[in-house]
């Protein structure tokens, strides 16, 4: 019944959007799926979302980079404003997904899982934004 209940964040990954899933490194794959984390265990389970939230936060910058370049000076002011105003609504969503675990041990990991979806969306985004 634990292990079930520890597994919800990671379920719920199982749901995420094909786009978003696809980007998901290799390396955080085999993170999940071996050791301790395999076994459900919360912190193991952590260490493998943080390392994924900052590789996938490095390619969410690179990308902003990249828009940033090409853009007037009028439409990067209006992206930096974008990015804040998303950096603000991401991490409220994320912690209200959290409270559903009320303090227990998969709160972070909903946190850090919700985190990374809204990365990698983010990301797509702005890999599309014209």
């Amino acid at each position: 019944m634990l292990l079930a209940a520890l597994m919800v964040p990671v379920a719920a990954q199982a749901q995420w959007p094909k786009p978003v899933e696809a980007r998901l490194t290799a390396t955080y794959r085999q993170c999940m799926a071996s050791g301790a984390a395999a076994l459900g265990q919360t912190l193991a389970m952590n260490v493998c979302q943080s390392e994924e939230l900052e590789r996938q936060d490095a390619r969410l910058n690179q990308a902003y980079v990249m828009v940033m370049k090409r853009l007037s000076p009028r439409r990067k002011a209006s992206l930096r404003r974008s990015e804040r105003a998303w950096i603000a609504q991401r991490d409220r969503s994320c912690k209200a997904a959290a409270d559903r675990y009320a303090g227990g041990t998969a709160a972070p990991l909903e946190f850090q899982g919700c985190q990374l979806r809204m990365t990698i969306e983010r990301t797509l985004w702005l890999e599309r934004y014209r």
